[in-house]
């Protein structure tokens, strides 16, 4: 690292080695050492993916945390805190305690912060005004853009932030990159997107979800930017992600890229993976709000040359007609990001967990987006979210249509006595198709779909299904997120 690097200029180590940890320690000294980042009495916050408890590698790589831990305490720094937000509806003490994560940080001199303040709910004395409070002391208001985002204030009060972050393919982004690391520095309350339902055209033709997600993530980078970033890729999560699902391949590459610019960091790895930076959303984003953004001619790379690294890999299937799922035939129309997002996560998930479920029920068709193809044979039909429920409302599919001759006895009598058969024209029924679950919602809640599927096909015929959503309550039951809403958390 330059002793005075130019200010156009940002400086990113790209590294190849043995292990996660022999990447991290031969970054840093490509990068001038880790005193070039923290110093001594530095109070240090290391943000890491923490999502579900599953482990590696839908979380950090917990060997490369302690390494980084390692060397912060080698700065001599005087704390260091370690956190993130899980997804929505789980709680971090439940993470933590069926993973043993508090203690095993402990263990190697970092503190587990539970920005969600869940390692107070078991308090038998704990009352929701004082839940309240809680929230309020510990983290603060931050108006980006006339936008309120709650902010933890152990973030925004440390010297010093590293982004330590597992690179995933992503659905909606291609890659999970350091941008999108950060943004799970916000609770799930404050992530979530909300679009007026009355611009219904306009939230599909100018897919404001994206627009507004895409815009949010570079609103909460912006509040508090890392000064050490980590974007772990010695091993990928490739072709379905950023979960582990039924396609997922994880992929070793044994490489990392490490740098204090976040931007420079995330378009070397994007550089690295053969992803045009242009094609990557976020940065459009960035130079739209005018926030500094940097081209890959402005940046110092060390250690290993680029074009002798790039790797191929393949990303998340960006059009649901193609996921193959057994007795489910998907047909889309016009959607916007958040309903392909959340059916994306629901098809994948079911394709992974519910394989017993799916041979017990067949013949089902999952209609998405406004005013999808007609399904030729089908048994079941899934509507998901309220564009494709409003635009089939008078679709041939809310019909059965049955032909009926009562003429039986007579007809029976005319072919005793040879008598000349009559043309009649056979009856015709219309009846209501009683074979449809809507999923509701723009775009429908994950959870909630599972409910309602488990309700319509019924408890004996989804036996996986019962399984995981039994399972999904025992991380999360309903006194767990009544204090989650206390806290404003989701």
């Amino acid at each position: 690292m330059s002793e005075k690097s130019d200010i156009f200029t940002k400086d990113v180590a790209i590294i190849k080695g043995n292990t996660p940890q022999e990447c991290l320690v031969k970054g840093i000294d490509l990068l001038g050492g880790i005193s070039n980042f923290i110093k001594e009495r530095d109070i240090v916050f290391i943000k890491f993916n923490l999502n579900l408890p599953y482990g590696f590698p839908t979380n950090t790589n917990m060997d490369l945390i302690t390494s980084v831990i390692s060397l912060c305490e080698e700065a001599g720094a005087k704390k260091i805190h370690i956190g993130s937000f899980p997804l929505k509806g789980i709680s971090i003490e439940a993470i933590s305690q069926l993973l043993h994560l508090e203690e095993y940080l402990n263990d190697f001199g970092a503190e587990l912060i539970f920005l969600d303040n869940s390692n107070m709910f078991n308090r038998k004395d704990i009352k929701k005004a004082q839940l309240e409070k809680i929230c309020n002391e510990s983290s603060s208001i931050i108006n980006v853009h006339d936008e309120d985002i709650r902010f933890p204030k152990v973030i925004l009060e440390s010297d010093k932030l590293i982004s330590v972050n597992q690179i995933k393919v992503n659905p909606l982004f291609k890659l999970n990159l350091s941008i999108l690391n950060s943004f799970s520095s916000i609770s799930p309350k404050y992530q979530a997107v909300s679009l007026n339902k009355e611009n219904k055209n306009e939230n599909l033709t100018k897919d404001l979800y994206r627009n507004k997600l895409t815009s949010k993530v570079i609103d909460v980078f912006s509040i508090k930017k890392p000064e050490l970033v980590i974007n772990d890729l010695y091993y990928i999560l490739e072709r379905a992600g950023p979960y582990v699902f039924k396609d997922s391949i994880l992929t070793k590459t044994n490489l990392m890229t490490i740098g204090s610019d976040a931007f420079a960091v995330d378009v070397v790895t994007l550089n690295l993976l053969n992803v045009e930076v242009s094609d990557y959303g976020l940065f459009s984003e960035i130079k739209k709000k005018g926030l500094e953004s940097t081209d890959l001619q402005n940046i110092n790379i060390f250690g290993e040359n680029l074009e002798d690294t790039k790797i191929e890999i393949e990303f998340c299937e960006e059009n649901l007609e193609k996921l193959d799922i057994k007795n489910f035939d998907i047909k889309t129309g016009k959607l916007c990001s958040g309903c392909y997002e959340n059916a994306y996560y629901l098809l994948n998930f079911m394709k992974t967990n519910l394989t017993k479920d799916l041979k017990y029920n067949p013949g089902n068709v999952f209609l998405i987006g406004e005013k999808p193809p007609n399904p030729v044979n089908f048994k079941d039909v899934i509507i998901f979210g309220d564009c494709a429920i409003n635009s089939t409302r008078n679709s041939e599919i809310r019909k059965i249509i049955k032909h009926s001759d009562k003429n039986i006895l007579s007809n029976i009598t005319r072919k005793i006595v040879k008598k000349p058969e009559k043309k009649k024209k056979p009856k015709v029924k219309e009846e209501t198709n009683k074979r449809i679950l809507e999923l509701p919602g723009c775009p429908p809640p994950f959870t909630n779909s599972l409910s309602l599927m488990k309700h319509y096909y019924k408890k004996s015929n989804t036996p996986n299904l019962n399984f995981n959503i039994k399972l999904c309550k025992s991380w999360s039951d309903s006194k767990i997120l009544a204090n989650l809403k206390a806290m404003g958390v989701i």
